[in-house]
């Protein structure tokens, strides 16, 4: 169903590139079990330390630990040992429907930690650089410790959430030792989102070079920093002691994650930091390191998962036009009318509804927010919201449309950039033109 244009923006130049949004509504039928579900696991179905070394007796995610640490060896990883975590999900949350369908309040991961006085609490992500003793850019730590992150997972060597098991091979190469272990390698590992949209592997976002490869740093800003409120910052952490990620959901390619792995029944994370591999005025022979205990483990707890999402069906009882699940999701009640505008930005709870934006958030919203020519090429910036599906196109009446050539480029705070890229257009005053951005969920 094809919602309308929105608006119409003229850009005030003598060769115009007016700008349009439309929206189109793709949402799979959901009939039955959607509502508000509060899915809670205690423990995990997958838990694997995705670290080269993992010689276990039966193999990897057979460990009462996953330890998480870095290391500067050109081997390896910066971020050497990771701590992977999966849910499946599919018995608690029906599986199949349009991702933006589940719409995710809450969702939040504890760890226990298994190490006893090795490493100190620092619940605040620290800067790249801080980790960078031997670089002119390095600055020094503000506080004591290292933060624990909490970040998606991705997958190379042709993996994935669905093969990608407790017991598989490290990386491609299978067993790893002395003399073949290489860096960048790992089946799975911790991913945040690019630029581009697409999960990027953070092994080595404080850089790592060998004869053959070289990663330069780079900052990234985690889904989730773990806390703990029985110690103090600064405070050597005991064992026995619960670490606490509350994601956080305001970025909408970390929501959309959510949102594809509840309707995949598979959701992957990865738990990762930078502690020091080696003790440094710390007892007790371990390292400095955490080590979380996995569902294996006699002694302590495993990884619990709790998510409060609704799946939104289609009974509309007042009949405007707004699924009930909807409503109740963002307003508590379903007394919100179709036309309504409760915050204020000029789009109705319909089309809010129709594009997958948040009716309570004014800059979440489906229209252009900036404009401008880059070498004659058209640059559009605009807010997104989970689980869209862009598409730009082009006219030179608006009647006839055709895609547009370029690239889409995420920026922080959930807003995109579309950047034109024709080769057909040779650089100068472009011909009049007209762009369209198609969403649909």
């Amino acid at each position: 169903m094809l919602a309308g244009m929105k608006r119409l923006i003229p850009t005030g130049r003598a060769f115009a590139w007016p700008v349009c949004f439309w929206v189109l509504l793709a949402c799979a039928v959901v009939r039955a079990a959607a509502g508000e579900i509060a899915l809670r696991r205690d423990v995990p179905t997958l838990d694997r330390w995705m670290y080269p070394f993992n010689f276990a007796d039966l193999g990897p995610g057979t460990e009462s630990y996953a330890p998480t640490f870095g290391s500067f060896d050109p081997r390896f990883d910066t971020r050497d040992g990771q701590f992977l975590l999966g849910w499946d999900t599919g018995n608690d949350v029906p599986t199949g429907h349009a991702a933006a369908r589940y719409l995710v309040k809450r969702v939040r991961v504890t760890v226990m930690n298994g190490a006893d006085g090795t490493f100190q609490y620092d619940p605040t992500p620290d800067d790249y650089r801080t980790y960078l003793t031997n670089s002119p850019v390095y600055i020094p730590d503000a506080d004591l410790g290292r933060p624990i992150d909490l970040v998606g997972m991705g997958f190379r060597n042709g993996f994935t959430a669905e093969t990608c098991l407790e017991k598989t091979f490290f990386g491609k190469i299978g067993g790893y030792h002395d003399s073949n272990i290489a860096i960048g390698t790992r089946n799975a590992f911790a991913a945040i989102f690019d630029t581009n949209g697409l999960l990027a592997d953070i092994s080595n976002n404080v850089g790592q070079t060998n004869p053959t490869v070289n990663y330069p740093p780079f900052e990234f800003t985690p889904w989730a920093t773990g806390v703990a409120t029985a110690v103090s910052p600064g405070e050597v952490v005991p064992e026995g002691v619960d670490f606490v990620f509350d994601v956080d959901l305001r970025d909408p390619l970390v929501a959309g994650y959510f949102q594809s792995a509840l309707r995949e029944g598979r959701l992957r994370l990865a738990v990762t930091s930078l502690h020091p591999s080696a003790q440094s005025g710390f007892t007790g022979g371990l390292g400095a390191y955490p080590r979380w205990y996995t569902k294996e483990s006699l002694l302590g707890t495993p990884a619990r998962l709790e998510i409060d999402v609704t799946l939104v069906g289609d009974e509309d009882k007042d009949n405007d036009g707004l699924p009930d699940d909807w409503e109740r999701f963002y307003f508590g009640d379903t007394t919100q009318g179709a036309n309504d505008d409760p915050d204020g930005d000029g789009v109705s709870n319909l089309s809010e509804y129709r594009a997958g934006t948040d009716p309570k958030v004014k800059s979440s919203v489906l229209s252009v927010t900036a404009y401008r020519r880059e070498d004659g090429a058209a640059v559009l910036r605009f807010p997104v919201a989970p689980s869209q599906s862009i598409v730009v196109e082009q006219s030179a009446d608006l009647n006839q449309w055709t895609p547009a050539t370029g690239r889409l480029v995420y920026r922080a705070g959930g807003v995109a950039e579309w950047i034109e890229q024709d080769p057909t257009v040779p650089p100068g005053i472009p011909p009049q033109r007209f762009h369209r951005v198609r969403v649909t969920l």
